[in-house]
């Protein structure tokens, strides 16, 4: 790999925090664009603190932003925590030009609230309503214009809409929150990252086929196939179908819904996949409280699910088919895209991340 900067490189580089109980990621695109997606934290470690401080400044601006989009999966506490800190409007670095979210504004795609809101999270979910007050429905990836040329970079996001979740999940209210998770795919040359939320393993199985209760939207930065409709950011039309995508092509690193817990392992995700397996799997992993709060799905841990990288851990090489954030550890994916598999390293100190190159 080139001995450059982060920042001064094509490739992408995607941070996994280490939140303790929730999921926080960071992707730097080749084009030096900046995403977030999920805002999670702990009383030890503020992402979106480090983000403002070692990331956002060395990003390039989308629309006078400087951070392109954030994606909010769900409103649980456990991935919106630091929902107050975008809302700050004096901290220039974490200005956002496009918030996509779960909401209540857009027709047709109308969450409900009152499977979501509890007597702890009032105030939460106040918040992550006030946070897209103020902006304009539809929901919607970035626009390509073609300015810089960046090889093979593709995104988009599928989404069931809540009326469909509602009658999927009709009684268990955790099940539904957890079931309109925002799923995030990227495309960089030969590599790919799969970030489903916590979307349960029956949602995922009509994201996958593309129902018509899903919401798609995509971008292509370069190469666009012809005759895509102009709205193709912003309106369900022809985007790729989501297995598709990860038949034809395979899958590099998959996060792990819901945290990798055993409750949402899909094995229609998995079937989906070319090969059956992704290259490695990464797991935000909870800090688990009490018995009750479910055990890490040992599938994604073995051959059958994944074909292993070597990884570096704290300066030292391991050959691992999956990785997690447990013992402390951050998580730097690199995506050089033209290379099959990804590099990635563990650091406890995430500040150790920004100078690996």
């Amino acid at each position: 790999m080139a001995n450059k900067k982060w920042y001064e490189t094509f490739y992408t580089y995607i941070w996994v925090f280490n939140t303790g109980r929730g999921l926080s990621i960071c992707v730097r695109l080749p084009h030096n664009i900046g995403l977030i997606y999920d805002l999670g934290s702990s009383e030890e470690f503020s992402p979106i603190e480090f983000i403002s401080k070692h990331i956002a400044p060395e990003l390039a601006q989308y629309n006078k932003s400087y951070i392109a989009q954030c994606f909010l999966s769900h409103p649980h506490a456990d991935h919106i925590s630091e929902i107050d800190k975008i809302l700050e409007t004096e901290n220039k670095k974490l200005s956002l030009s496009l918030l996509t979210c779960p909401n209540d504004k857009c027709d047709g795609e109308k969450l409900n609230f009152d499977r979501i809101i509890n007597d702890d999270n009032k105030e939460l979910i106040e918040l992550y309503r006030s946070s897209y007050e103020k902006r304009t429905p539809p929901l919607q990836t970035l626009i390509s214009d073609g300015s810089a040329y960046v090889p093979n970079i593709e995104y988009g996001f599928y989404y069931l809409i809540p009326d469909r979740v509602n009658n999927l999940h009709p009684k268990n209210d955790h099940e539904y929150g957890n079931g309109v998770s925002i799923v995030f795919y990227l495309r960089h040359g030969k590599n790919s990252i799969l970030i489903p939320g916590d979307v349960t393993p029956t949602v995922m199985k009509e994201l996958l086929v593309g129902s018509k209760n899903v919401s798609k939207r995509y971008t292509y930065f370069s190469n666009a196939p012809a005759a895509i409709p102009t709205d193709f950011h912003l309106k369900t039309s022809s985007q790729p179908i989501l297995k598709n995508l990860l038949s034809n092509r395979g899958l590099t690193v998959l996060i792990t819904p819901h945290h990798g817990l055993e409750s949402c392992y899909s094995d229609e995700l998995f079937q989906a996949i070319k090969g059956g397996k992704a290259y490695i799997n990464v797991i935000s992993e909870k800090r688990h409280l009490s018995d009750t709060d479910g055990k890490v799905d040992q599938r994604y841990q073995s051959e059958d699910r994944a074909i292993g990288v070597s990884v570096d851990i704290d300066g030292k090489k391991e050959d691992r088919f999956s990785v997690s954030t447990r013992d402390g550890h951050h998580i730097l994916i690199i995506l050089t895209g033209t290379v099959d598999f990804p590099y990635v390293f563990l650091r406890t100190n995430p500040e150790d991340l920004l100078n690996i190159s």
